[in-house]
């Protein structure tokens, strides 16, 4: 298992000036926004240029048999696309490694379009000229992508992925929707989705700091659907339902221009189907992250993770801390009452609320339940000399109780409790509620320890700190 942690970029190159700090939701992460009306100001600046440049051989440049458009207008397009990915970006449906390497490419033809402009204002004769049009048009309409440009260039085809990895995650820590063993859902009316998670963030803004919370659905849902959330102390917002191509999940987010850390409370909410207009209860959630330290599930995920097709699935155990990355997780379980060989580490982390520094701890469980009828059984990998490495039990060998117990710095801080049946699945502990993810919960006790107490202690008085800076900008924004 490979150590992940969200970084923030501390620096950043800012096009008419620096952008915000934000922490996206899973499996995107924290970004720095851009500011997508430099890009506006950009290439109106160079379509002028263009139309400078190119007087009427825009409109009369042939190539082939084609009579093609003006190259102000293919420019028009390119900016038009840009900033929309730009605002994909700020709105967090677009992953940063993307975004960067379709911005890079963006970035490309924008300075071989001005250096094309440039030669087209030099004494050029007719026949030169149009060659150059010929090429501009060949980059705006990409079949040039930074490289050589011209009739001649060949156009790179983007990868495309097979239709057997529509599952694709990126990470470990991903919601996996598609399992074999789907948890049961709330009863909801047709074409209403069930809550399937909640994330709170915090952005800073100018003076103030905004929260956000997003929402991810779980259930097919409408391009017109809409969201509506309540927060006690008077505090409501919509929002429009977005569908992902990981069906059936869809999300919504909602933004609050002042920072609610400190208002735990309850968050309602309402969904409105766009066929029928009507709002339909999801339910009420309790905002107060001290209660995940008493819950533990058991997430299904697909076997390496990104094989294609899917032949394996193994159970993940899921719990929470708010102990961030530099204290060591370590979780050790029996089954049927006989120790399992191995330490499973808990190194691999998702931020769940991140605005109260709650983490969501995935830990890979020695099962392997095949779906195709395959009998491979994984292999671990020791992380220290002479370490007992677990070996993968298949659903038959893996049935009965299994009892795990998890230590932060050696320091057991969790109980969890869950029993296997013969088929791979878990028996389910408990009922649906409002909030009912893709996987399954099982019995879990807290367990008092002094790693916590004094983390605990750390966070209260950098929660006073921040409260206290908070009032004080309250206070100056009244005095104004």
């Amino acid at each position: 298992m490979v150590a992940r942690s969200s970084a923030i970029v501390a620096v950043t190159l800012c096009l008419g000036g620096c952008s915000n700090e934000y922490v996206c939701p899973d499996p995107i992460g924290p970004i720095i926004r851009d500011d997508c009306d430099a890009y506006r100001t950009r290439y109106e600046s160079l379509k002028v240029e263009l139309g400078f440049s190119i007087g009427n051989f825009g409109v009369s440049a042939v190539a082939g048999k084609e009579k093609l458009r003006d190259p102000s207008e293919l420019l028009q397009l390119l900016m038009q696309q840009t900033m929309a990915l730009c605002k994909d970006f700020n709105a967090c449906r677009v992953p940063s490694p993307d975004y960067q390497r379709r911005r890079e490419d963006a970035d490309r033809k924008f300075t071989a379009i001005t250096a094309i402009s440039q030669q087209l204002k030099g004494d050029l004769d007719e026949t030169s000229k149009r060659r150059l049009v010929e090429q501009l048009i060949d980059v705006l309409s990409g079949e040039s992508r930074g490289g050589p440009t011209g009739r001649g260039a060949r156009a790179r085809r983007p990868r495309v992925r097979p239709a057997a990895c529509k599952h694709f995650l990126p990470s470990l820590t991903s919601f996996y929707f598609g399992s074999r063993f789907q948890p049961p859902r709330p009863k909801l009316p047709p074409g209403v989705p069930a809550l399937a998670w909640y994330e709170m963030t915090h952005a800073r803004g100018i003076g103030l700091t905004d929260t956000h919370i997003h929402v991810k659905l779980w259930g097919e849902t409408e391009a017109d659907d809409m969201l509506y959330v309540t927060l006690d102390g008077g505090h409501s917002a919509r929002a429009k339902v977005r569908g992902t191509s990981k069906r059936p999940e869809a999300r919504a987010s909602f933004r609050f221009e002042r920072q609610l850390l400190w208002e735990r409370g309850t968050m309602t909410l309402e969904y409105r189907v766009g066929a029928t207009l009507k709002k339909h209860a999801l339910g009420s959630v309790r905002l107060d992250p001290e209660r995940w330290r008493s819950r533990a599930y058991l997430a299904y995920m697909p076997d390496p993770i990104r094989r294609c097709p899917i032949e394996y699935e193994r159970p993940w155990l899921v719990f929470f801390s708010r102990l961030g990355h530099k204290v060591r997780t370590t979780v050790r379980c029996e089954h049927d009452g006989k120790p399992v060989p191995g330490v499973l580490e808990g190194t691999d982390t998702g931020s769940t609320y991140r605005a109260s520094h709650l983490d969501r701890h995935h830990v890979e469980l020695p099962i392997r339940v095949p779906l195709k009828g395959g009998r491979t059984r994984g292999t671990w990998k020791a992380r220290m000399p002479g370490e007992a490495l677990p070996v993968d039990k298949f659903p038959d060998e893996a049935k009965g109780l299994w009892r795990c117990r998890v230590s932060f710095n050696g320091r057991v801080g969790r109980r969890i409790e869950f029993r296997m049946r013969p088929d791979g699945s878990v028996v389910y502990h408990g009922r649906p509620g409002t909030l009912s993810p893709p996987w399954w919960p099982v019995k879990t006790e807290h367990v008092e320890n002094d790693v916590e107490r004094r983390r605990d202690a750390e966070l209260a008085k950098e929660e006073t700190k921040a409260e206290a800076r908070h009032q004080k900008m309250l206070e100056r924004r009244g005095a104004r």
